[in-house]
């Protein structure tokens, strides 16, 4: 053997592709390491003399006829090469490789090299790249369905929410979401703080169906609806099933449906802090409410709420009802519990104000005269402290604060009737606009203080001697320096006589001079007079 076919033998030898050549009848000449070791452990032949095409031929396997047929024309010469893809799985593991046939030949005779070369690794790269593309065009399908789905709901739900009253509100958005499919049944509830349940006050739907029972706010929020509420989170429930007894859990009948509905989603009706309900939506499907489209019911939900909360404000503005929430909270942590526990003395809520920047300023009326500004000064919470007026029986205190409970209860539009405490207990009085901001202001005390106790709940008359109308338009058209100003000399007893403060002192603590504060008032004062008397009749006054 020369020395250059030495030199082929042993490259062969060492490739780490399995080799084989065979003659033109089929039976293998040579093979290589690789062709050896690919073989069982305890059979490590060569199978040099094997007829390796009688050996492939099967009639039930199609890849291996292909390549038995490839094979034979490269052989007969009717092509120089033949080369497919494969695969040879193992119980272990899965696997692919690359069959190629050439043909060549050696003194004059015909000969073919067949290599196996394995290719595991780019198939199985190429079925995840497969798959990852297949999941993208899933997903680009979902979202066109999605699309499809709420295309003219938003705007459907939009035109609804510019009803004049909550019950037609209500009454369209069921009306309008049940009209996409795959939606099948809507409902909407209010939350009824005094039974402590969840009421539907709407419904609607394309199939035969009767809405929930009243729903109780159980600790254990068992319903979705009841979860929606409790968590100010969407509830989504896929892949329902009917029971044959209509059990506990048996959301899918949706109280006496003919055709059992296949998935549900509950979203809370939230404004700012305020839940005002939650809209329940049934739909056939089983995935019905896939992440995109609960992002967009999430909105319409937010939408309505804001729509019923406006209404809800307009009412309290034009009714003389409001709800009165009476409770008594015992928490080391409040301002007002602090204060009375380090002076040993009572502590009254005044009112409660912003500056320009719209810092909260509270006042508060401390039954003590020595040492006040400096235990409000170590406050948690207070970062400035002002005494507006000392009584021989008091202090009426001003305290800049970072951010505090007062302020959180105005946001759910509570207006304090009484707050007053001793070194434990506080007596807390709010007038809320409805139930559904009561609950939601008493949830945030719940939540955010030590314990709560609710003394008294009721819904009351309105004195006709508040004009809420009339205060509306007043601050509207105040500066909010004269606005701070009239605020400051009525808390701080500016109008008594004798004077418990002097209009230098007021001045001083709003950082302003005397002439400023007194132009100020004054045009607070005189537009005061106007919407009292005779608004109309104000032509040109200076606005500063």
């Amino acid at each position: 053997m020369s020395r250059r076919s030495e030199l082929v033998s042993a490259a062969v030898e060492t490739l780490p592709i399995t080799v084989a050549v065979i003659s033109d009848e089929g039976e293998i000449l040579l093979t290589n390491r690789s062709w050896r070791e690919f073989g069982p452990d305890d059979d490590p032949d060569d199978h040099v003399g094997v007829d390796y095409i009688a050996a492939a031929t099967t009639d039930d396997d199609e890849h291996a006829r292909r390549a038995v047929d490839g094979l034979e024309r490269v052989i007969a010469g009717e092509r120089e090469t033949f080369a497919m893809e494969y695969p040879c799985h193992s119980p272990q593991e899965k696997r692919w490789f690359l069959m190629r046939a050439n043909r060549f030949t050696v003194d004059g005779e015909v000969r073919a090299s067949v290599i196996h070369l394995d290719i595991t690794d780019r198939k199985l790269a190429e079925l995840a790249a497969e798959e990852s593309a297949e999941q993208l065009r899933a997903e680009r399908r979902t979202l066109e369905r999605v699309l499809e789905r709420v295309d003219g709901l938003v705007r459907d739900v939009t035109d609804a929410v510019g009803a004049g009253t909550r019950d037609e509100i209500e009454r369209r958005v069921c009306g309008h979401l049940v009209d996409v499919e795959p939606y099948e049944f809507a409902w909407i509830g209010r939350v009824d703080v005094t039974g402590g349940r969840i009421a539907p006050s709407e419904w609607g739907g394309r199939i035969d169906a009767t809405v929930e029972d009243d729903l109780l706010l159980a600790p254990d929020g068992s319903h979705p609806a009841v979860r929606a509420l409790e968590t100010s989170e969407p509830q989504i429930v896929q892949g329902l099933e009917r029971t044959a007894s209509g059990g506990d859990r048996d959301w899918s009948t949706c109280v006496g449906a003919d055709e059992a509905v296949r998935s549900m989603a509950a979203l809370p009706l939230i404004h700012g802090e305020v839940t005002h309900g939650v809209v329940v939506v049934f739909a056939t499907e089983p995935d019905a409410f896939e992440d995109r489209e609960v992002l967009v019911l999430e909105s319409l939900a937010g939408t309505i709420g804001t729509a019923v909360n406006a209404i809800e404000t307009r009412r309290m503005l034009t009714s003389e009802a409001v709800v009165e929430l009476e409770v008594a909270i015992e928490d080391p942590s409040l301002i007002v519990t602090t204060l009375a526990r380090e002076l040993e003395a009572t502590v009254s809520y005044r009112g409660q104000t912003y500056d320009g920047d719209g810092t909260p300023l509270l006042y508060l009326y401390v039954g003590r005269t020595d040492g006040v500004a400096d235990a409000a000064a170590r406050v948690d919470g207070v970062t400035a402290v002002t005494v507006l007026s000392e009584r021989e029986d008091g202090t009426l205190l001003e305290l800049t604060l970072t951010d505090g409970l007062v302020t959180r209860l105005a946001d759910h539009g509570a207006v304090i009737r009484r707050l007053d405490t001793d070194e434990n207990v506080v007596d807390l009085t709010l007038e809320m606009p409805n139930s559904q901001s009561a609950r939601s202001a008493f949830n945030l005390l719940d939540d955010r203080l030590n314990r709560v106790e609710l003394i008294s709940y009721q819904e009351i008359e309105r004195p006709s001697r508040t004009p809420r109308d009339l205060a509306a338009r007043l601050e509207s058209t105040l500066t909010d320096r004269q606005l701070l100003a009239l605020r400051k000399a009525y808390v701080s007893d500016y109008f008594e006589w004798p004077r418990a403060v002097s209009g230098e002192e007021l001045a001083e603590s709003m950082g302003i001079t005397r002439s400023t504060f007194h132009q100020h008032l004054r045009s607070a004062q005189a537009k005061l007079l106007d919407e009292l008397f005779d608004g109309d009749r104000v032509v040109g006054r200076q606005t500063e």
